[in-house]
């Protein structure tokens, strides 16, 4: 799209400058300033021929980099650091292949013998070979001999784990010096790549998160992260047979496999002897190397010991529960379905004590770990490449999922495959897939919202999964469905990566007592668009006309003939464009089933070409709004949140967004009469100290303002200082997906959706007097996918039938809207953004006046009765103040130590307060103690020389367009809108 708009200002910049003058003279047009989808890192440019050498920009010194007093190699020496071996070996490459959200450069180094141009074409052709034809690439004798086999080591993805980065600098540096021929041989039949460090911000800023305030390590399957998707797509272009995440710190050593359970698409008996075969040959290298200083695991007592017992922590051994890899949102979990081995190394010495004596440790060790990954790699070299080629053959080939037999013996396996994981597999680890023959995303009369289809469609693209449209109309599993339908086909090599994508997920309540982090995430439920589920993987294909897909932009039209436009909110993008059109100064309003109207003039038919272009939006034409159509105007958000809560409001079009703390409320630093409605995320409380800001609250209920909040927090506020309002919350930790049902006359009546995310959900047991219920948990069948513990008064059964969604007036006028779902979860639940924005337009309607009660009673202030647990009102800081461990040391686990909601409360570099990993609070920590890093406004990228420990970084924005820059565009595309005649919605071309 972003090009596309590009090339209308060029062809229609003439036009545009002759009609400017003839629109609405206020803010232009512009989409959101962070994409829902990320698109792919423009910078990943792989060479032609190896070595590529490239003088790397260097960054200028920042005493302040959080990484000094580590005692590891700050940020601004890497770059000289690879400068220097670039200029002195022919085995080392090394390019920029993005940009964090300050600006930092993130490398990829890649380590192997020369190439010609020929050779590396070659490689590439191979490499293509294994996944679009693997039955064609296991036949292939010269693929089998001379393909360079790839492993990848990801260093540093938490930002305050940061040896990862210096064992693999160093390693690179032993590659590019040795004189040793066992080395030249390895780097003759291999590509060792590394991304030296990952989080570049975070390591400077001494912070686990990115600086625009997320865990980029929970971040793969949503792509809210520069850091994570950077990851994504280095997997498809490497797609390694192994894959190494390097972090710290659980107090001893700790290497994957993972404790059940397992993920269910993954080709476990291909996996899992290999991962675990690789962590016992480290766990013998590191103990016979004997690290004065290290750690060790002793089974007996379950405990870390500093005497050498000859053990590290393997948790498909020592963690039977609390440490899985059920979910895709870890990076070795994701780009396991590339194909490859993969292994999550916890380096074992935490932030306390002497710190560049425990970081020269954990060097030492990860090295030891680096070495002995690259020697089994290059071993098992044709069993790796065997076992990848296989995972994507069996893909292709549609086979159902191999079940491993609960008794399985080393007897039962294939001659050279490892043996050692089968004395501990047992029922507990059977996870398997029941994969369809495919999903179809249907477009037109069948589908809820036609943009969030072709949204979701492009998050598959970027994923690398294969996406075909029907030519023609088609009738598939007795269901009919016109052509520009999406179909997938599970039939295809990545299977695994699309049905962890797709698929609804599975309730694993009973299987296990506890779960590391999130237990589901579909796309198809959770991102707005009507997803259907196609046989089984056996049946034969439909009978379809389909071409491929490699694009799926939103398609608008705008229709010809006389009246007044109108459109269907019915997913994101059309709240953009409402958004969009009410910035553009263009009169709106909204009939009681929901449309909204245009005006019927040469300014709103121009606008409304403009909207057809950016945000997709299919216009009708009506006679006119009634009488009592609703009026929409600009809303102003002060929000108290976190980043998933900024970027939801951020990417629905929401600008000048006012971050709100308790400590800037009281100091008189946040003016919440300039804000139109108060967006209540993670909850909001003072302390005696802080009595200036409760009262600035109590100022604007008492002026009629209105609130919308989520979870547990915002119900409190709402109790506090709206209405009385009870919420019980769901058993901490647990989280999932459950299905919704929403009344048609609601605020969420217009194009519902059935199912919700709940980390944990919320739920409001008999409404008093006033409140309206505007959206329940089924009765029956509530719980669709993830984890819900057991627990009296806070069970599934508990939660049935009870409201999910209430909304009130108070006595002073104010509007409030609870959600007591988790709609905003790490910017992941799509789907759920357009409730948010009705909320948000519902409540700042002009309500109706209530009349006094006859004895009027004061602002309520006690708290919901049964416990909702409101959130931390300031803390920013997510390191818990438990153990210097910031992953779990043996048993993680998943229940919030404070709050239902498990990212920061208010700070975009803090850690999720929900997240079972066991952060110190002696840790160099750069994150504000009140207000995020970034500047209030609506972006999530921060503003120059703003962030904390930034320095002079300049702001580079990564994937995302700033508002700034659409500004210049959106005056091109004014001649684009007036020159464009009505048209249709094309759903059958390609590109």
């Amino acid at each position: 799209m972003q090009r596309r708009i590009l090339a209308g200002t060029v062809v229609c910049g003439f036009a545009a400058t002759t009609v400017f003058a003839a629109l609405p003279a206020s803010a232009a047009m512009v989409p959101p300033s962070l994409n829902i989808v990320r698109p792919v890192s423009p910078l990943i440019d792989m060479p032609t021929s190896y070595p590529v050498q490239p003088e790397l920009k260097v960054f200028p010194d920042l005493p302040e980099d959080a990484s000094i007093a580590r005692g590891v190699r700050p940020y601004d020496e890497i770059a000289p650091f690879l400068n220097t071996l670039m200029d002195t070996s022919d085995r080392v490459s090394a390019q920029v292949v993005g940009t964090s959200a300050q600006g930092r450069d993130i490398y990829l180094v890649t380590v192997t013998t020369p190439e010609t141009a020929a050779q590396t074409a070659q490689q590439a052709d191979w490499r293509d070979l294994i996944k679009v034809d693997p039955a064609a690439a296991a036949a292939d004798a010269t693929l089998q001999s001379e393909y360079k086999v790839p492993m990848w080591f990801n260093g540093n993805i938490h930002g305050n784990e940061w040896e990862g980065t210096d064992a693999t600098l160093n390693y690179i540096e032993d590659l590019a010096t040795s004189n040793d021929p066992a080395t030249t041989e390895m780097l003759s039949d291999h590509r060792v790549y590394f991304t030296v460090t990952n989080n570049p911000d975070g390591r400077a800023l001494g912070q686990r998160g990115t600086a625009n305030g997320y865990d980029p390590n929970r971040d793969f399957i949503t792509g809210a992260t520069a850091e994570a998707s950077i990851v994504r797509d280095l997997a498809s272009v490497i797609q390694p047979t192994y894959f190494i995440d390097l972090h710290g710190y659980t107090s001893v050593l700790q290497v994957e496999p993972c404790g059940p359970p397992h993920g269910e698409n993954y080709e476990y008996d291909l996996f899992v002897p290999h991962a675990y075969a690789t962590a016992l040959e480290i766990e013998d290298a590191v103990t016979a190397a004997n690290i004065p200083g290290n750690t060790y695991y002793d089974p007996a007592t379950d405990s870390v010991t500093e005497t050498n017992t000859g053990f590290i922590n393997i948790p498909y051994r020592d963690q039977r529960s609390g440490w899985d890899d059920w979910p895709p949102i870890f990076a070795p979990q994701y780009v396991a379905y590339q194909g490859a081995i993969t292994n999550t190394v916890e380096l074992p010495l935490g932030r306390s004590g002497d710190q560049p004596a425990r970081a020269k440790v954990n060097i030492e060790v990860a090295e030891v770990v680096i070495d002995t990954v690259v020697d089994y790699v290059d071993e098992h070299s044709d069993a790796l490449l065997e076992n990848q080629i296989e995972i994507f053959r069996r893909g292709e080939a549609g086979e159902p999922s191999r079940v491993i037999p609960a008794d399985v013996a080393p007897e039962d396996l294939a001659p050279g495959v490892p043996t050692e994981w089968t004395d501990i597999w047992d029922e507990t680890d059977i996870y398997n897939a029941d994969f369809p023959r495919a999903y179809v995303i249907p477009v037109g009369d069948g589908q809820r919202s036609d943009s969030d289809a072709q949204t979701l469609v492009q998050q598959l693209l970027v994923n690398g999964i294969r996406v075909e449209r029907m030519t023609q109309a088609a009738r598939v599993d007795g269901v009919d469905y016109p052509a520009g339908s999406f179909y997938v086909d599970m039939h295809q090599p990545l299977r695994g990566l699309a049905n962890v994508l797709l698929a609804d997920g599975s309730d694993i309540s009973d299987r296990v007592p506890d779960m590391y982090d999130i237990s589901a995430w579909s796309l198809a439920l959770l991102w707005g668009a009507d997803v259907a589920r196609i046989g089984e993987t056996t049946d034969p294909a439909p009978t379809t006309a389909v071409e491929a897909v490699t694009e799926a932009r939103l398609t608008g039209s705008v229709p010809t003939g006389a009246g007044s436009l109108a459109f269907e909110p019915r997913g994101v993008a059309d709240w953009q464009a409402v958004n969009g059109l009410l910035a553009y100064g263009i009169p709106l309003s909204q009939l009681s089933d929901g449309t909204i109207v245009l005006g019927s003039g040469a300014a709103s038919r121009a606008a409304a070409e403009l909207a057809a272009d950016l945000f997709g939006v299919d216009f009708t034409l009506v006679a006119g709004a009634p009488a009592d159509a609703t009026e929409l105007r600009s809303v102003r958000v002060g929000y108290v949140g976190d980043a998933g809560d900024r970027d939801a409001l951020t990417k629905l079009g929401f600008t000048g967004l006012v971050p709100v703390t308790a400590a800037a409320l009281a100091a008189g630093e946040v003016d919440l009469s300039s804000v139109d409605v108060l967006y209540v995320g993670t909850g909001l409380s003072f302390s005696a100290e802080q009595q200036a800001g409760a009262d600035r609250v109590k100022a604007f209920i008492a002026a009629g303002k209105p609130v919308v909040g989520r979870g547990a927090g915002g119900a409190a506020f709402v109790n506090t200082y709206v209405a009385p309002l009870t919420a019980v919350t769901g058993t901490r930790g647990s989280n999932g997906i459950a299905r919704v049902e929403t009344p048609a006359a609601g605020v969420l009546g217009d194009y519902p959706q059935d199912t919700a995310f709940g980390y944990p959900f919320a739920w409001f047991p008999n409404p008093a007097a006033g409140v309206t219920v505007e959206q329940r948990y089924a009765a029956s069948d509530t719980f669709v996918a993830g984890h819900w513990r057991s627990t009296d008064g806070q069970a599934i059964p508990d939660a049935a039938g009870q409201a999910s969604a209430v909304s009130l007036t108070g006595t002073t006028g104010s509007r409030a809207f609870v959600f007591g779902t988790s709609p905003t979860f790490r910017a992941h639940p799509v789907g759920a953004f357009s409730d948010i924005a009705r909320a948000v337009f519902w409540a700042v309607e002009e309500p109706a006046v209530v009349e006094p009660t006859p004895t009027p009673t004061p602002t309520p202030t006690v708290e919901p009765t049964v416990a909702p647990t409101p959130e931390p009102t300031v803390a920013p800081t997510a390191e818990p103040t438990v153990a210097p461990t910031p992953e779990p040391t043996v048993a993680p686990t998943a229940e919030p130590t404070v709050a239902p909601t498990p990212e920061p409360t208010v700070a975009p570099t803090a850690e999720p307060t929900v997240a079972p990993t066991v952060e110190p609070t002696v840790a160099p920590t750069a994150e504000p103690t009140v207000a995020p890093t970034l500047a209030p406004t609506a972006s999530a990228t921060p503003v120059p020389g703003t962030g904390t420990g930034s320095g002079s970084l300049a702001q580079t924005g990564a994937d995302d367009v700033s508002s700034l820059g659409w500004l210049a565009l959106a005056a091109g595309m004014v001649g684009v809108g007036l020159v464009v005649i009505g048209r249709t919605r094309s759903t059958t071309s390609t590109r």
